[in-house]
């Protein structure tokens, strides 16, 4: 909570203290480097978090998957440079290896407990959002901004890492027989890379619709994103609740219903304290945003639908159903895409908004479907 907190304490400064041609800028690379990363960690984090089970097992399955992002990054180099986008390789693997969501803190997680992946979680979001900050108010970088935090981290974070290693004594010989392993899940993995790499672009297609098809896409999507941030807090409640009951999902299917319950009460709850968040901002700090007040309605509509989505997309990876999981965020991403830009042409950004309700409704039901599909199979045998 206190992570996702300074993410937002920065965006709601920099929607204030930006132009919106520059605040719009500032969201589209975030986007391009969450989506991008996303390939990068090559669904590294979920399977460290879903699949290993000994301490030793997540020990070298971390070294691994660090390693061959590294790599990745290595051999990607000389394609970014060809196409002048490179200076993206070191935001990529920043996020896919060391920040929120990325293998070291899922590493952690399942390692060392919640506990000290929350406290790596607050000091590396303390770190990374004033850098941000600073770039913004004393060096005037702008749109820029969370592209080059990156580089300033990177090497403090290459040091934190290397001393991990360090201290593990890492026998040679075992990381021949895990890298045995490790490959022959790698296709398992894949399948995550593309499954993830849907999953967002499904959430970030509304962006990329604006940017390539509106005549003022900057201020769009400024627009849309200051809409969206305030909305995409409601999904703090499933993701954090699944992420810290991961192991009693893992051992206890029951535990499902009951923190499905939670879930429920705590979004409807929450939905009705950012409708009221929204307004007091929009009339006491951000009047240049009070006209997009239909379209928060919409949106923060599509996250309510979406909040049940984490702990049902979960379930079907601890049971190991990745193919399934992949079908079902490519269908959703392809009917997200499809209706964006239908109704982007006729409704402008309240139709990518109402597009987003339709397609996650979708994605939903998807999953609620073949989770109890699994159960039912479980029980049979």
């Amino acid at each position: 909570m206190l992570t996702r907190g300074l993410e937002y304490l920065v965006l709601l400064f920099a929607a204030h203290y930006l132009l919106k041609e520059d605040y719009g800028e500032l969201e589209y690379y975030k986007k391009i480097i969450e989506v991008g990363s996303s390939v990068f960690a090559f669904g590294f984090p979920m399977l460290i978090i879903n699949y290993t089970k000994s301490k030793e097992s997540k020990k070298f399955f971390f070294l691994l998957s660090v390693l061959f992002v590294l790599s990745m990054g290595l051999i990607t180099l000389l394609s970014f440079w060809t196409f002048s986008v490179s200076f993206l390789i070191i935001p990529f693997l920043f996020y896919a290896i060391f920040f929120n969501g990325g293998i070291t803190p899922a590493f952690l997680l399942v390692y060392n407990g919640s506990n000290r992946a929350s406290i790596y979680k607050i000091i590396i979001s303390i770190l990374f959002y004033t850098t941000v900050l600073i770039s913004i108010y004393f060096f005037n970088i702008k749109g820029m901004a969370y592209v080059y935090v990156n580089y300033v981290l990177f090497p403090i974070f290459i040091l934190y890492i290397a001393s991990i290693f360090i201290k593990q004594k890492i026998i040679l010989n075992k990381v021949k027989t895990y890298w045995k392993l490790f490959k022959k899940l790698l296709l398992s993995s894949f399948t995550l890379v593309i499954s993830n790499f849907a999953n967002l672009m499904f959430l970030y297609t509304d962006i990329f619709i604006i940017k390539f098809l509106s005549d003022n896409a900057n201020i769009e999507i400024a627009n849309y994103s200051f809409a969206l941030n305030i909305a995409n807090i409601l999904l703090i409640i499933p993701l954090t609740l699944v992420q810290v009951d991961i192991e009693k999902l893992k051992n206890n299917i029951n535990y499902v219903s009951e923190l499905n319950k939670k879930i429920l009460v705590l979004v409807f709850t929450t939905t009705l304290g950012l409708i009221c968040f929204f307004i007091i901002l929009t009339n006491l700090f951000f009047n240049d945003y009070k006209n997009i007040f239909i379209v928060f309605l919409i949106i923060l509509s599509a996250k309510i639908i979406q909040s049940f989505s984490p702990l049902y997309g979960s379930m079907l990876i601890i049971k190991r159903k990745f193919k399934t999981n992949l079908l079902i965020n490519l269908s959703a991403l392809f009917i997200n895409i499809l209706l964006s830009y239908i109704l982007y042409s006729t409704f402008s950004i309240q139709g990518i908004a109402i597009a987003s309700v339709i397609s996650l409704l979708i994605r939903q039901l998807m999953l609620y479907k073949f989770y109890l599909v699994g159960i039912n199979v479980k029980k049979e045998f």
